[in-house]
């Protein structure tokens, strides 16, 4: 499929955080959100195109965010890092300062993660959360925080001057970050447009925060995720992928019981299912905006 028109259609947004800016794109009215999507780590808000080729401009906006050192977003100030609470505080911030309400959280993998922790935040202004490969946390046991301290210091200090390597073309590009993906060339490619740039050298450039490779230092125990899971009183739905993320169903079994209002999809794919079967996600949005 050629989504050319629905990046025709889209409208480039922006909004200015405590520390910078963040960027995306909106299909529909952008002063009228009704769908917050964001995107999993490393990619950008390409992420949602097939989504928006699907998305209805009478039914609101959809939003697709890039987090910030992803996709235009701009990267952190010198000395900080891309701690997952950090992106929380973000996404937070945001929707206190523009005030949305009766807003869905859409959100891929990372930010599936993320979205489910600022829901149950702030309860009262989303209507409905759905979560794509992802669910609950990634958490510490309590039993290697010194490990998971000095790992996440040694890696920013690897970091300390980040950088990426380049690429001869645009589609050595592609290639790269096909080789990571299980999904088609033709969806790595959507996310690579917005995820790299032509630079004054003649190669091809990530655009991407190398620092965003760091190891997080530290991670909430499982107890917080089961304070945190409990404030999630609109209804939530997972999307999983049939050839997904292989620790999902174990989260789903440590936290289910959690959230009063859950369900779940299978749908045919893989992580990155919701680029694989927007025309589905798409249905899914339309009973939950």
């Amino acid at each position: 499929m050629d989504y050319r028109i629905a990046l025709d259609q889209a409208t480039p947004v922006s909004y200015e955080l405590d520390w910078g800016t963040v960027r995306g794109l909106c299909w529909g009215d952008p002063n009228d959100i009704r769908v917050v999507a964001t995107h999993g780590w490393l990619d950008n808000s390409h992420s949602f195109l097939p989504l928006a080729a699907n998305w209805s401009a009478d039914r609101g906006g959809l939003l697709a965010l890039d987090w910030p050192g992803h996709g235009h977003s701009d990267h952190r100030p010198t000395g900080n890092y891309y701690h997952f609470i950090d992106y929380a505080y973000d996404l937070w911030q945001l929707i206190e300062q523009q005030g949305w309400q009766q807003l869905t959280l859409l959100g891929h993998s990372m930010g599936g993660f993320v979205s489910n922790v600022v829901a149950a935040l702030c309860p009262e202004r989303i209507k409905s959360l759905i979560l794509v490969e992802a669910f609950g946390l990634l958490v510490s046991d309590g039993t290697n925080a010194r490990e998971q301290l000095q790992q996440g210091f040694v890696s920013r200090k690897k970091l300390k001057t980040p950088r990426w390597r380049s690429h001869s073309n645009f589609d050595s590009a592609v290639d790269a970050r096909a080789a990571q993906a299980d999904f088609s060339s033709d969806l790595v490619k959507l996310i690579v447009e917005r995820g790299s740039e032509l630079r004054s050298d003649g190669r091809w450039h990530w655009r991407a925060d190398a620092r965003v490779k760091a190891t997080s230092p530290y991670r909430l125990p499982s107890a917080a995720v089961d304070d945190l899971l409990q404030e999630l009183t609109m209804p939530v739905v997972v999307v999983r992928g049939s050839k997904g993320y292989d620790k999902l169903e174990s989260a789903l079994e440590k936290w289910q019981h959690k959230v009063l209002k859950l369900s779940c999809v299978t749908l045919e794919g893989g992580h990155h299912v919701h680029m694989e079967q927007p025309e589905k996600i798409a249905e899914l949005l339309k009973s939950h905006v």
